[in-house]
């Protein structure tokens, strides 16, 4: 795939080490994607050491990066999503899989109904807060995890909340969305969010939703991941699309 950048809006591609890019990001996105329409730590809830932990009852798993990229070669796969693309937003969402969130969702919470107290959270935000809580609740439950303790991205310095799942960094809304056609994919009732491979189906399944991306059309990538960080396709957003065809094309420096 011919991906074109404009590389004096990828903070990246001027670094001296991709780790380095990675982590001056991540303190960018940590403020962005809490409060979008978007979107997923990677746990398949068995008891094996890819699965939940002894001490406390919730994913624990970072994912080896390889395995981070076999999984999307089976996303790209069963959706026709390019491999290199999801991977470029795989980086920019989770450095794949590594950030999947610093608080727990209690945290979250607490700080939401303080934000809301002290009247720095709209109505609208409030209702949409407790509507994502009740879902992460649920879904916690029927995959055996504490939910109080889940990590989930934290809320943002701006009014609005966090809560965003696993490797894909969905919001437990958007998840809902998708849980039953990742469950026909991966051949499970009950996907999981925190699971790599599950996941990493739901963005696929996200970012296909654009006309034209299983084409691989530039415009559309593009264009899907606006949509996948705001839910519009303002220019506004061009810095995130930028951020992620960087890595799609060099994501193997991340690998090992």
């Amino acid at each position: 795939m011919l991906i074109i950048i404009n590389l004096t809006a990828v903070p990246a591609a001027k670094a001296a080490s991709p780790l380095d890019a990675i982590l001056n990001f991540m303190g960018r996105r940590q403020n962005t994607n809490t409060n979008t329409n978007n979107n997923s730590n990677n746990n398949d809830g068995s008891e094996n050491s890819d699965s939940q932990g002894s001490v406390s009852n919730v994913p624990q798993n970072v994912p080896d990066p390889k395995d981070v990229e076999k999984a999307a070669e089976f996303a790209s796969q069963a959706t026709g999503v390019d491999k290199d693309f999801l991977m470029g937003m795989l980086v920019v969402e989770s450095n794949l899989g590594k950030n999947t969130g610093q608080c727990t969702y209690q945290e979250v919470s607490d700080g939401a109904q303080a934000a809301y107290d002290r009247g720095r959270l709209s109505q609208s935000s409030w209702n949409i807060f407790q509507k994502r809580s009740r879902i992460i609740k649920s879904l916690a439950d029927s995959l055996g995890y504490d939910y109080k303790n889940v990590k989930v991205s934290c809320n943002p310095s701006y009014a609005g909340t966090g809560g965003a799942l696993g490797i894909s960094q969905f919001m437990p809304d958007i998840w809902m969305d998708y849980k039953d056609a990742v469950g026909k994919i991966v051949g499970k009732a009950n996907p999981d969010p925190w699971n790599t491979e599950d996941g990493v189906i739901a963005m696929a399944l996200l970012l296909k939703d654009t006309p034209g991306v299983t084409e691989h059309n530039l415009t559309a990538e593009r264009n899907a991941a606006k949509m996948y960080l705001s839910g519009t396709v303002s220019p506004l957003y061009d810095w995130y699309a930028n951020e992620a065809f960087y890595w799609a094309q060099n994501y193997q420096k991340l690998l090992g």
